[in-house]
């Protein structure tokens, strides 16, 4: 029985998803990285704290610099980034990726400190569309890109998450379009087993045809399309084996609204924000397969995307911004990698018996949190010493790249000997102690005053 216990027990703690932490799923789809500070008011408003935002890198904008500032403005304003890698525009169709250059996406993205440790990468968009796949349809040749970007990507780095593209979940057989369903199913041929190399699947869940469903419609080409688009690829001949639970992001989806004096098919500006609201509390807040969902999209008030843009020209906001704003929403806790390097350290190679000495380290953040906005502190490991933890002053914040001068004391013991010790995550160190008194017959020596000065040394 006890066994039996501590198997249940183990299979419990090394079974949990890796996305198990608290999640605020809110977030908005992006085409400016000077939207951050918009997005950030909207989807961490009303007790939430990191939302998403999904962002597009096109090839011929693969600029260290820049990604790396928006990086660390997604860290600053709490936001995880859901990167699209997209490839260049030939007139108006999206020019088809090579294998070949999944190795410099992966070496692109890997070069970056994201702000997060999960890396989520979308390859690609709605290759179901010739347009978006060099003028072909081409499904097979698309699997054999997704598989090539999953084992890359992971083998520069197992925290990059790998998503598929979304898909147009309403097209239908044409020389220009796909029926999803046919498309998935070649994909699967092509690659067997493709999907359970995911680890989440982007859906692209608008309330279609037409983009006037309404919020309370179920099925293919919904707000809940996604269930419909899991069923399928659990009924493909090599995904039997498929998780139930695979983790869902609606990466785009919303209703387009009208604009003002035109006569559109579309709802109007109230009714669209309603539907919004109604969409998020009723539907994807609940449902716990649903990480993420960003809507499509939050400042684009032109040709083609006006009608979907959640901001006018004037960059004042819609009604479902407002709407959406207002919801109640969940503090997230995303996990980042913590790490520093110790960049100097002022403590001489031996000290005396009973004395304290007061020293300096010098620590540079290389991890991918900002220390300081939570409690921040290296526990003293030191045995027969008596060594302070490092702490941050009260209101100091270190950003990754930047460097931090902190003090410490230590306490030598009454006995001589070689002791070691070391702060949490840092390097250990090894001091002589000896007994001054015991190199001469006077205290007031010159050897004793001259290494008195030298080490600083008080009682």
């Amino acid at each position: 029985m006890r066994k039996l216990i501590l198997s249940f027990l183990l299979f419990l703690i090394f079974n949990q998803p890796i996305f198990a932490l608290e999640n605020n799923k809110i977030g908005i789809h992006i085409t400016q990285t000077e939207d951050l500070e918009k997005a950030a008011q909207l989807v961490n408003s009303q007790g939430g704290d990191w939302g998403y935002v999904t962002v597009v890198i096109q090839e011929t904008d693969r600029n260290y610099e820049k990604w790396q500032n928006f990086f660390d403005q997604c860290r600053e304003k709490h936001l995880i980034p859901l990167v699209r890698i997209a490839t260049h525009l030939e007139g108006e169709t999206w020019a088809k990726p090579s294998e070949s250059s999944i190795e410099e996406w992966a070496d692109f993205l890997t070069s970056l400190n994201w702000p997060v440790k999960n890396r989520y990468v979308i390859v690609f968009n709605e290759p179901n569309h010739a347009k978006e796949w060099g003028g072909r349809l081409d499904p097979g040749e698309y699997a054999i890109i997704l598989t090539k970007a999953i084992d890359t990507f992971k083998q520069k780095n197992q925290n990059f998450l790998i998503l598929n593209a979304g898909l147009d979940q309403a097209a239908s057989d044409s020389q220009e379009t796909m029926d999803e369903i046919k498309f998935l199913r070649k994909m699967d041929e092509k690659v067997p087993g493709i999907f359970l190399k995911l680890d989440g699947w982007v859906s692209h869940s608008y309330p279609n045809h037409g983009f006037v469903g309404k919020p309370w419609e179920t099925g293919r080409a919904t707000i809940k399309g996604y269930e419909w688009e899991l069923s399928i690829l659990k009924n493909l001949k090599n995904n039997f084996n498929l998780s139930s639970d695979l983790p869902i992001f609606i990466s785009e989806t919303g209703w387009p609204h009208q604009l003002k004096n035109k006569n559109e098919r579309f709802y109007s500006e109230k009714v669209t924000a309603n539907f919004i609201r109604q969409a998020f509390e009723n539907i994807w807040l609940k449902d716990e397969k649903v990480m993420a969902v960003t809507p499509f999209i939050l400042n684009y008030p032109y040709y083609p995307f006006a009608n979907f843009s959640w901001l006018d020209s004037q960059g004042e906001p819609y009604p479902q911004f407002n709407e959406v704003k207002s919801i109640g929403k969940v503090k997230g806790e995303p996990q980042q990698e913590e790490s520093s390097k110790l960049e100097n350290i002022f403590l001489p190679p031996f000290l005396t018996t009973n004395f304290v000495f007061e020293g300096k380290v010098v620590l540079k953040n290389t991890g991918q949190s900002i220390w300081g906005e939570k409690e921040w502190l290296r526990k003293a490991n030191s045995p027969g010493l008596k060594l302070s933890d490092l702490k941050l002053p009260e209101g100091k914040l270190v950003k990754p790249g930047e460097t931090i001068e902190l003090s410490f004391t230590l306490e030598t013991p009454a006995q001589a000997g070689v002791y070691s010790f070391f702060w949490e995550g840092l390097p250990k160190f090894s001091l002589r102690v000896f007994d001054l008194w015991g190199l001469t017959s006077s205290k007031k020596s010159p050897l004793n005053i001259f290494l008195e000065s030298l080490l600083k040394l008080k009682p």
